[in-house]
């Protein structure tokens, strides 16, 4: 598996993806299918050329937060990402996290 370099990932590199499908590893064991909700750009502070943005996930089948935490994003053609996710709510479907690049 190959890692996408965080330094170099922007916005429009979510877009297309936005309503597909992702998995979030929280744990060696402990993995829940997402999907990728929203990107939005941001008007905050970013040292590099590609400006602040957020991701909003949407997990599935265990709807209670985990605690956030850096975990594994992990898409379906094999390439991943270790990012800070912090929850947003659970709710009926399961839970939403967002992730700040910055």
């Amino acid at each position: 598996m190959e890692a996408y370099d965080l330094s170099q990932i922007a916005a429009a590199d979510f877009l297309p993806y936005v309503g597909q499908p992702v998995t979030i590893q929280f744990a060696r064991d402990f993995s829940l299918p997402s999907t990728i909700l929203k990107v939005t750009e941001l008007n905050s502070y970013t040292p590099l050329e590609r400006g602040a943005f957020s991701v909003e996930f949407q997990t599935t089948g265990e709807n209670r937060a985990i605690a956030q935490g850096i975990y594994r994003v992990v898409h379906p053609i094999g390439k991943y990402m270790d990012i800070f996710l912090v929850p947003i709510a659970p709710d009926s479907n399961g839970a939403r996290y967002e992730a700040v690049f910055s």
